[in-house]
């Protein structure tokens, strides 16, 4: 039993002096989260804005059974930093959690990390790959790599709001982009530019085709069937290589389909930690 069980832990800190976490709800159960790429855009410290958000927003559904901990990746990353030494990052800070294996939901980039996590690690007793693949589509390889040149320019928010028409199929796609043109002055900076150029060029160099065999626990494999950046021949693929896997596409999104239908990710996610 981890020591956070039986005491209620701070709501934010940092493990090992290094991963930025976020703590929401009082479950019974624990659950680690692993963000995408938007990770690399938080501003320096951790705010309390977030935190509401966390719980009140984007892991409301699993506050009364689970404890979330949302765990961001260190600032100041090394160049070059793949997405399997991440996985090892997160080893050692899962262990400073206190338990010996817990689910893990790694959503887009941290999909691609929990893969290694899973496949090297025997820290993961069950898997959720949310929006991610063993690899980028060819759509995606050109789009990140499109928001890699611009962030080596030092153009993040150009990446930042290109995001958007990447990930949403809905009313998102066209009200969003000019709401965050109109708020641009209050865009927080970035706490590390240098980790979006690095952390784009972890997911481009991500392939985890030899490793998906290696991961011996039950996964889920979860995306939108307009995926443009995963799409569904990809996950199938994914699903596919792993041994204990199961595949769930949800009808009429993308990318950004765990905030567009929130209701059919999280019920089909918990409904799979739970089995």
């Amino acid at each position: 039993m981890a020591p956070w069980a039986t005491e209620r832990s701070p709501e934010k800190g940092y493990l090992r002096g290094r991963h930025p976490y976020y703590r929401v709800g009082n479950g019974s159960k624990p659950l680690v989260v692993f963000p995408g790429v938007s990770d690399a855009f938080s501003p320096l410290g951790l705010s309390r804005a977030r935190a509401w958000l966390l719980e009140g927003y984007y892991f409301r559904r699993y506050g009364s059974e689970y404890t979330v901990y949302v765990l961001g990746r260190p600032h100041g990353l090394p160049a070059g930093y793949s997405t399997r030494e991440m996985a090892a990052d997160y080893a050692t800070a899962i262990d400073a959690l206190g338990y010996d294996r817990v689910p893990c939901l790694g959503i887009s980039m941290g999909g691609l990390i929990a893969q290694h996590l899973a496949a090297e690690f025997e820290c993961v007793s069950r898997l959720v790959c949310s929006v991610a693949g063993h690899c980028l589509g060819e759509c995606g390889r050109e789009r990140l790599g499109r928001w890699r040149d611009w962030a080596v320019r030092g153009n993040w928010f150009d990446v930042f709001r290109d995001t958007i028409p990447a990930s949403y199929t809905g009313y998102r796609r066209w009200l969003y982009p000019p709401l965050l043109r109109a708020g641009r002055p209050f865009v927080p900076t970035p706490a590390s530019e240098a980790d979006i150029v690095t952390s784009l060029e972890a997911c481009l160099d991500h392939d985890a085709s030899d490793s998906l065999r290696e991961i011996d626990v039950p996964t889920l494999v979860i995306g939108g069937r307009e995926d443009r950046l995963f799409p569904p021949a990809i996950l199938e693929t994914t699903a596919e290589g792993i041994p204990e896997s199961r595949l769930e596409l949800i009808e009429g999104v993308g990318h950004g389909g765990y905030e567009e239908r929130p209701s059919a990710f999280d019920g089909a996610i918990t409904a799979f930690l739970d089995r």
